[in-house]
């Protein structure tokens, strides 16, 4: 009989709120984080996946809160708004690394003559190049090769410290301008990731049209485009080693960035 009131007092109304918008932070993770938003996953199994990251959080964080209730209904619905655009925006700023990579693809497939070739791409659910599916899943291979993901969960877990739950858990302007910046990375990964083919296609055109003015009665349209596709494969395959170097170490230091802005 001596353990039933601190057994019920588990399942307090505050002690619910508190683990709901525990939970709903995790939620808008979940919604936005890369692997976890890219491919599709049961719903059913987020929502049990989030409630138990959120369970074995809850006793670390509770201990630590100083959670004042809401008053009303719309109070409380301000405080859902505002855990889930906190746990929305770190999945989504890491997300911006895989959109960027994305466009390696889509750089890739308009040099090598196949940016009209598009599939149905089941990530993301819509029409996408070939080529830029190719690099979707190569950069999830080495996200989850390097456990990248438990770089969200440590930043996930940081917030509270640093955004806590209630009214206090606002963007202030260091969260923002380093968002900013890890926003502007997206097109330097890009970019930095594409060119060595981008530029070796580049010249291929270049010749090709050269070629076209010294013998004007060879079909160079005819020719160019299964020679520009073999040759993107084959530079795609010799640079292939060095782009998961690449993407490695841009994912270390993507997601340790990530973290940084919630220290």
């Amino acid at each position: 009989m001596p353990d039933a009131p601190s057994l019920l007092s588990l399942f307090s109304p505050k002690n619910i709120v508190v683990f709901m918008l525990i939970f709903t932070r995790m939620s808008g993770l979940f919604a936005t984080a890369p692997f976890f938003s890219t491919f599709t996953m049961p719903e059913q199994v987020k929502i049990w996946f989030c409630a138990l990251i959120s369970f074995i959080l809850y006793p670390i964080l509770s201990a630590k809160a100083h959670f004042i209730m809401p008053h009303s209904m719309p109070e409380f619905a301000i405080l859902i708004a505002i855990e889930f655009a906190i746990g929305f925006a770190i999945g989504f700023i890491a997300n911006l690394l895989f959109v960027g990579v994305s466009m390696v693809g889509e750089l890739i497939s308009i040099q090598m003559g196949l940016s009209m070739a598009n599939v149905l791409d089941p990530v993301s659910g819509e029409s996408s190049t070939i080529m830029s599916s190719l690099y979707t899943y190569l950069v999830t291979l080495v996200f989850l090769g390097l456990g990248a993901y438990e770089y969200l969960f440590a930043a996930i877990y940081k917030s509270f410290f640093a955004m806590p739950v209630g009214l206090e858990g606002v963007f202030n302007s260091g969260i923002f301008e380093g968002a900013l910046l890890l926003s502007g990375q997206m097109f330097q990964i890009a970019f930095g990731l594409a060119m060595p083919i981008f530029s070796v296609l580049l010249v291929c055109d270049i010749l090709l049209g050269l070629m076209s003015k010294v013998m004007p009665q060879m079909n160079i349209f005819m020719v160019s485009l299964p020679f520009k596709v073999f040759l993107g494969l084959v530079l795609i395959l010799l640079f292939l080693k060095g782009s998961v170097a690449y993407l490695s170490d841009v994912i270390a230091d993507y997601m340790q960035a990530i973290m940084s802005l919630f220290t």
